[in-house]
């Protein structure tokens, strides 16, 4: 009777020391996945984060070779620059109209075709001198490109200047290739179109007075008038 008796506990706590094991095992695992979450959860923000923090450098990088190219246009002296594809004196300046030397999306064109067309940002196009260097930290060196748009002739605009509108094209990247962003934006300046003026230096560095823009009857953007980010 005693023996009976002895037998049937022994058996239940051995079964309870089974469940005990059990139990700690579906804990460990549950805790192993919890981790293995988190961590996977923490590379995808770490990557999600360089992701951002490069797109960010390529946006800089665009900004920064677009305001250059417009500083440099509104700052040129002289008569206005005509359309020349070939590097005429240096400037590469593409005629903007329905049949338009660039492609309908520039964006996404390689680095050797933004070279060829355009320039790169902080080089003197006329010169070819290095005046600034910009990288913004970028793989490759941000590029830009020139378009006129529009040219209003004195008679046209109510003045003695030339009033031409430009499109300007900014490209930078992060810190490799794939990752690009390009920007654009419409600069209107005057020139002069007399010798007198030229040689004393009136109607330069974007001095507009009393232009109006195309269709419009409204005073012109000494400088930039538009902008957009394309990519």
């Amino acid at each position: 009777m005693n023996g009976r008796a002895d037998v049937f506990p022994r058996r239940v706590l051995r079964a309870q020391d089974g469940m005990v094991l059990l139990l700690c095992l579906l804990f460990l695992m549950s805790l192993t996945l919890l981790g293995l979450a988190a961590s996977s959860d923490a590379l995808l923000q770490s990557k999600l984060s360089a992701n951002l923090q490069d797109s960010e450098r390529a946006r800089q990088s665009a900004l920064l070779a677009l305001s250059w190219a417009e500083d440099w246009l509104l700052s040129l002296q002289g008569q206005a620059p005509g359309y020349c594809l070939d590097a005429c004196e240096g400037l590469r300046l593409h005629a903007g109209s329905a049949g338009s030397e660039l492609p309908p999306h520039p964006e996404f064109e390689d680095i050797g075709w933004w070279l060829v067309n355009g320039h790169e940002a902080g080089v003197d196009p006329l010169s070819g001198e290095r005046l600034e260097t910009i990288t913004a930290d970028s793989f490759t060196a941000p590029v830009w490109i020139i378009e006129a748009l529009h040219t209003a002739a004195p008679a046209e605009s109510g003045n003695l200047d030339l009033q031409v509108w430009y499109r300007i094209l900014a490209r930078g990247t992060g810190r490799t290739e794939t990752v690009v962003s390009v920007v654009e934006s419409v600069v209107v300046r005057s020139w002069p179109t007399t010798e007198a003026a030229i040689s004393s230096g009136d109607g330069v560095a974007g001095v507009c007075p009393g232009s109006t823009s195309p269709g419009s009857s409204a005073p012109a953007i000494c400088g930039r008038f538009a902008w957009r980010k394309i990519l």
